[in-house]
Formats: C-alpha cells, sequence, structure tokens
C-alpha cells in the first residue's frame, strides 16, 4: 500500500498525509508521536516543482520519475530526499492543505527583506561578496552580532522555503540572490552541529559547526 493511499484507505478520502512542510510543524513532538522515528511527507521532490525546464544532468535528476520522496525526522527535525522504497511510517490529517506561498514577505528596494508574520527583515545580499561569504558556525553568528542582527532560528529560515521553486529554492522575486547551497540557521543540535537549512530543493540537517557555510542575518522589525 502506497504511502499516499494508506490514510484514504483506512480512514477515508477526507484524510491524507501531510506535505513536509506541514510536518516539520511537528518538530520536536516525541511525546505525541515518538522518538526516533521517519515520517513521509505527500510530496515528492518532482511534484513539489514548478519549473520544468531541466538542461543540466543534475537538475535532471530532480524532475525524473524514480525521485526520492521528502521525509521527516521527527525527533531533529532533518528534512530529507528519501528513496521510495524506505520503510517509513505515516502520519494522517484530515485538515485544509496548507500550500507554500510567498504571502507575508515584502522585498524592499534595498534588496532586504520584512517577514510580517515573524517580525523579522532579512539581510540584503545584494552585494556579491557578502553574498559568497562562508563561515564556521560562531564566526557567521559573531558577524551578524557585530552588525546589530543574529543568525535566524530554524523555524525563522525554514520559513522562507517556497517549494514551488528549485535552485534556488524560494521565491526568487522576493529572496533571490542566493546559493543553492547549506545555510546557517542559529539554533544548535548538540555542542557540535548546528542546524542548517539547503536551499537546493528545500531540506534541513545538521553540521559540523567548523564547517564553514552561507548565511543571512536577520533583524527585528522596528
Amino acid at each position: 500500500m502506497g504511502s499516499r493511499k494508506v490514510c484514504q484507505q483506512r480512514l477515508g478520502s477526507a484524510w491524507r498525509v501531510p506535505e513536509i512542510w506541514e510536518l516539520f510543524e511537528l518538530r520536536g513532538e516525541t511525546e505525541r508521536f515518538g522518538e526516533g522515528k521517519r515520517y513521509w511527507s505527500g510530496n515528492t521532490l518532482g511534484e513539489a516543482r514548478v519549473i520544468k525546464m531541466i538542461r543540466h544532468e543534475s537538475e535532471y535528476f530532480v524532475m525524473n520519475e524514480e525521485i526520492p520522496a521528502f521525509a521527516f525526522y521527527l525527533q531533529d527535525g532533518d528534512i530529507t530526499p528519501t528513496p521510495k522504497r524506505t520503510k517509513a511510517h505515516v502520519i494522517c490529517t484530515d485538515r485544509t492543505k496548507r500550500m507554500p506561498s510567498s504571502k507575508g514577505f515584502r522585498r524592499l528596494d534595498d534588496g532586504r527583506v520584512v517577514d510580517d508574520r515573524n517580525g523579522l527583515i532579512w539581510e540584503s545580499t545584494e552585494n556579491r561578496t557578502r553574498r559568497n561569504l562562508k563561515l564556521d558556525f560562531e564566526s557567521a553568528r559573531a558577524w551578524c552580532e557585530e552588525r546589530g542582527m543574529r543568525l535566524p532560528d530554524l523555524d525563522e529560515l525554514y520559513a522562507i522555503i517556497n517549494y514551488n521553486y528549485v535552485k534556488p529554492a524560494v521565491d526568487p522575486a522576493i529572496f533571490a540572490p542566493m546559493h543553492n547551497k547549506y545555510y546557517w540557521s542559529g539554533e544548535e543540535f548538540d555542542e557540535n552541529e548546528g542546524y542548517v537549512v539547503g536551499f537546493a530543493v528545500g531540506s534541513v540537517a545538521t553540521s559540523d559547526k567548523r564547517n564553514r557555510s552561507y548565511f543571512r542575518c536577520v533583524e527585528e522589525a522596528r
């Protein structure tokens, strides 16, 4: 029985498997759903895309019929493209599906972005030198703080992901230019690792704090 059919077949036509961005809202709720579990989302990489003209070899994989689906790791909050033959748990929901949207974000003339939902202003990435800067976790956090800003929380950074787009997985009219790579969040997984968001396809992972990654600072809207 396919993961996306199991909810309807067992509970009725109103039930479905949540999308990956809906599952992310359950991050850390191990008392409700159990520790160390992996859950299927209702979407694959290909089905989450609007862009169809794929030419580069590495991008063809995104649209291939054999592409993986997104799986969510409840305990640590990782979002990972996973082969469909992998076994994972399924959570069912009957609530109205909430799709990715750019509503609530406004791009300013200087390239900064206002996040009205979270009361944040995102740093501009118009400057190429700044945009290409990669630092380790502590250095990135210090860089932001020295300029009166901070690294975004994981929830805040993941909130700018828009699965209607790929490479980068953000609305380009609002958040471009950005790299199709990992960006630091300000959250730590443990003393050695921090959380990163991958903007190639919209993944979430942990990374050694000594690794150098891109980052984009935020400040509180005044």
